[in-house]
């Protein structure tokens, strides 16, 4: 299939919509999304687990918007949520709760009740604090759940260590020792049932081979537990792959994730094993699938420097600011004779730190221009802020021709109408 976004005389496209075209009736920023890109990445993932007893599950925290949400359960992924809101999204969305995985380090205890009166799939325990709790609150209520550990493997995902999870320096899990002691608090409990096992190791993992020696060290462990008498039945591989962030608007091939290529050597661990197999994703269905609408408001040189400056900021897109990650990001009117000038693409916010990219050798841009920053669908709106009070943009997803608003743009009034004044 070929990518949503491409050119056409010199104009950007969102599969057959003109972007141009539709931004002269909307306000910049805003978030586009293509359907299409989402359904093709939840395609792949569906085969590349087709072989196996598999099931997805959609990482809400990517991003919860939810018309996507709506798109995405109607390709048949679960729900992998992380909070209460999230639960509530989920189930708002149409997710049934036998299609609900609930992971997380620190699940309160309104949020556990919330998950045992919903009947989820599964939670996944973090500690042993969580374990006491859930077990109390399972007394309490009388019902019998599910549960998986989060086992933490002590594997480097080579990824930002602001997105590894999988080491013991980080705060998630249990070490293997520790897992093996509450599976014997967890069997001999009335009300827990300790069918699963979890493991997540980081975010935008672009290499299998972390995922392969994680998947080698689940089974070991999974040995170790039967040899006990602890049987388990699922496991949850987690997610955090990653989607390819170089420029798709002029390499359209780029734009594709590692997701089969990964999976593939992931799931092939498991071959001939019976075992139900869980996959969380979120970045790799909607990563690719989304763009940051953005207009040029001025542009500055110093002594130093070139800048171009932008409506959208960091309180719109984190990303670069929080792990220096890169965007790729092209003029939605490509112009052919435009010099080439390298600058940095900052935002209003008062920091020197907002930026959407800096030292990046653009076609110069001049006010009124409008560009696009790729690989914007996940961790975009979700990781949004109200700094400098700025409200939250809206968003419009594209299917065919067709654009339709999801999610409209938060005016400061609305915004103060939420406080006593």
């Amino acid at each position: 299939m070929n990518y949503p976004y491409h050119y056409k005389n010199g104009r950007l496209f969102c599969e057959e919509v003109d972007i141009a075209e539709a931004a002269e009736n909307m306000e910049t920023p805003f978030y586009l999304y293509s359907s299409r890109e989402i359904r093709h990445s939840c395609q792949i993932i569906r085969e590349a687990g087709s072989p196996y007893h598999f099931k997805p599950f959609y990482a809400l925290k990517a991003n919860y918007n939810p018309a996507l949400l709506k798109l995405i359960r109607e390709e048949g992924f679960g729900a992998d949520i992380v909070s209460g809101g999230e639960l509530y999204f989920a189930r708002r969305a149409g997710f049934v709760p036998e299609e609900i995985v609930f992971a997380g380090v620190g699940k309160t205890e309104q949020e556990l009740r919330a998950a045992l009166k919903e009947e989820i799939a599964s939670i996944n325990i973090e500690s042993e604090a969580e374990l006491l709790l859930l077990s109390r609150i399972a007394a309490n209520l009388k019902q019998k759940t599910a549960i998986a550990i989060r086992i933490n493997p002590d594997i480097d995902a080579q990824t930002h260590e602001y997105i590894s999870t999988g080491l013991h320096s980080n705060k998630f899990g249990v070490d293997a020792e520790s897992a093996m002691q509450l599976y014997r608090m967890a069997a001999a409990d009335p009300w827990l049932e300790p069918e699963g096992i979890h493991m997540h190791i980081g975010s935008q993992i672009e290499n299998g081979q972390p995922y392969v020696d994680a998947a080698r060290f689940l089974l070991n462990f999974i040995e170790r537990l039967a040899a006990e008498g602890i049987r388990i039945s699922t496991v949850d591989l987690g997610g955090g792959i990653g989607i390819n962030y170089e420029d798709p608007f002029e390499k359209p091939e780029k734009a594709r994730t590692f997701t089969q290529h990964i999976l593939n050597d992931y799931l092939a661990v498991f071959k001939n094993r019976s075992l139900k197999l869980f996959l969380e994703v979120g970045r790799s269905v909607v990563g690719s699938a989304g763009v940051l609408i953005s207009r040029v408001i001025y542009t500055k040189t110093t002594p130093a420097k070139h800048f171009t400056i932008v409506d959208a900021a960091m309180n719109n897109l984190i990303r670069p600011s929080l792990y220096r990650a890169h965007h790729p990001i092209a003029a939605v009117r490509k112009e052919t004779t435009a010099p080439v000038v390298t600058t940095d693409v900052v935002g209003p916010v008062c920091e020197t730190g907002d930026f959407l990219a800096r030292e990046r050798a653009l076609p110069a841009l001049k006010e009124g221009d409008l560009i696009a920053v790729g690989g914007a669908g996940a961790y975009g709106q979700s990781l949004a802020s109200l700094y400098n009070l700025r409200p939250m943009v809206a968003e419009y997803l594209v299917d065919g021709s067709s654009i339709r608003k999801i999610s409209p743009a938060l005016t400061p009034e609305e915004l103060a109408d939420r406080f006593e004044w």
